[in-house]
């Protein structure tokens, strides 16, 4: 059904004739966003409460199978060729739970087999102490950039927290790229002096 043919998006979903369909995209936009927003409006909560139904609370989270269900629904690119809008959002939501559970699944099943052939292995676990020294040294690393000479704090930001090349921050500052490495290096290591233990 093409949205905006019917007021009900669950109706049996009788197909507009081709003389009928709407010519300007301002149109087709109108009514592509007034059935999203009916059959939002008109089935997600029946839809988060027949997923809860059938697989549970979780995981994967009904609301957020549901909630995809319908961003995939919003990429398609024609609905005309949606004939029961609310059987076809219940199906795309649980083949997407089915999905969701299937690779938790394997999940779980990779994790067990990983115990089960390293029985010794130790897992990774934040203590105190390193959630502690590790905010200690961003403090540090902090004091360190506001103490560098203003081009070299700009370089090394660009550089290194914002992936920018040496031909783009010579394009934004205007500076040689032989200037953005001697700078660069110079930042580099007085970083590592100031950090090193």
């Amino acid at each position: 059904m093409l949205p905006g043919a019917s007021a009900d998006p669950a109706s049996n979903g009788e197909a507009l004739p081709a003389s009928s369909l709407p010519r300007s995209e301002g149109e087709r936009a109108s009514l592509r966003n007034a059935f999203l927003k009916d059959l939002y409006s008109n089935h997600f909560g029946e839809l988060v409460g027949r997923l809860r139904k059938l697989y549970g609370a979780g995981p994967p989270d009904p609301e957020d199978m549901a909630q995809t269900a319908f961003e995939q629904i919003a990429r398609l690119d024609d609905f005309s060729r949606i004939h029961s809008p609310r059987a076809f959002l219940f199906r795309t939501a649980i083949n997407l739970t089915l999905n969701a559970r299937s690779r938790e699944k394997r999940a779980r099943a990779h994790a067990e087999l990983e115990k089960t052939q390293f029985p010794d292995a130790e897992l990774e676990e934040n203590s105190p102490e390193i959630v502690f020294m590790g905010k200690q040294a961003i403090i540090a690393l902090a004091d360190v950039l506001k103490a560098l000479p203003p081009k070299q704090r700009e370089i090394i930001l660009r550089s290194r927290f914002h992936g920018e090349t040496y031909a783009q921050i010579r394009a934004a500052t205007g500076w040689s790229e032989a200037d953005i490495s001697r700078q660069l290096t110079r930042a580099l290591e007085t970083i590592q002096q100031a950090l090193r233990p």
